[in-house]
C-alpha cells in the first residue's frame, strides 16, 4: 500500500436487485475499479439512484516509515498482515489512539481483510483466490471509507470487488478528466 490521498467516486447503478454502486479509487498506488453491493432491500420503482458521491480523504499505511508519520491525519489506518487473536483488539487500539480516524484495517494470515469503524462495526472481505494482482488493503478501506463518509453503515455490505487495476498517468487527475468528457 502507498500512503497518500485517497478518492473515491460512488455512483449508484440502476436496474439492480440489490443497492449496487459501481466505485472508482484513485490512490498513489493507481487506479480501481470496483463494486459495492449492500444487503438492503431494492429501492421502490420510484426511488431514482442520486448523482452519486465522491469522497477524498487521507488512507495511510502504519507498516510504511512515511506513513508512521503521518498517522495523525488520517481517516484509515491500515495496520498490516497480524495474527487472527489480536487483530480486533489491535484495530480497536489504533482507533482509541487516533480520535480523528474513521476506520482501520488490517489483514490476518488467512489474507483476509478485516475492516473496523468508529462505531465498532466491522467486516470480514475474504477472497476464495486473490487476482492475478492482490488488492490493496488501502482500496479496500477507501470503498469503505466512502461508504461511510456517505452516510450508510459498515454492516450493510454484503460484498464488496474491485477489478480494473491501472497506474494513472504522472500528473493527471483522472476524476476531472472524466468529468470534463461527459460533460462535454
Amino acid at each position: 500500500m502507498t500512503s497518500g490521498p485517497h478518492t473515491v467516486r460512488l455512483a449508484p447503478v440502476a436496474g439492480s436487485p440489490a443497492v449496487v454502486f459501481e466505485a472508482l479509487v484513485v490512490s498513489p498506488a493507481g487506479v480501481r475499479h470496483g463494486l459495492l453491493v449492500a444487503d438492503r432491500p431494492r429501492p421502490a420503482p420510484s426511488d431514482r439512484p442520486g448523482p452519486g458521491f465522491v469522497d477524498e480523504h487521507l488512507a495511510v499505511d502504519l507498516t510504511e516509515p512515511a506513513g508512521f508519520r503521518s498517522r495523525r491525519h488520517a481517516d484509515v489506518l491500515h495496520l498490516g498482515p497480524l495474527p487472527p487473536a489480536d487483530l480486533h483488539a489491535r484495530l480497536a487500539g489504533v482507533l482509541s489512539a487516533h480520535p480523528g480516524c474513521a476506520l482501520a484495517t488490517a489483514e490476518d494470515r488467512t489474507g483476509a481483510v478485516l475492516l473496523l469503524d468508529r462505531t465498532g462495526a466491522r467486516l470480514a472481505l475474504r477472497f476464495p483466490a486473490w487476482p492475478a494482482e492482490p488488492v490493496p488493503p488501502s482500496a479496500l478501506g477507501s470503498l469503505a471509507h466512502a461508504w461511510l463518509a456517505a452516510g450508510r453503515r459498515l454492516t450493510e455490505l454484503t460484498r464488496v470487488h474491485l477489478t480494473g487495476y491501472r497506474s494513472p498517468g504522472p500528473g493527471r487527475p483522472l476524476l476531472r478528466e472524466a468529468a470534463r468528457r461527459g460533460g462535454g
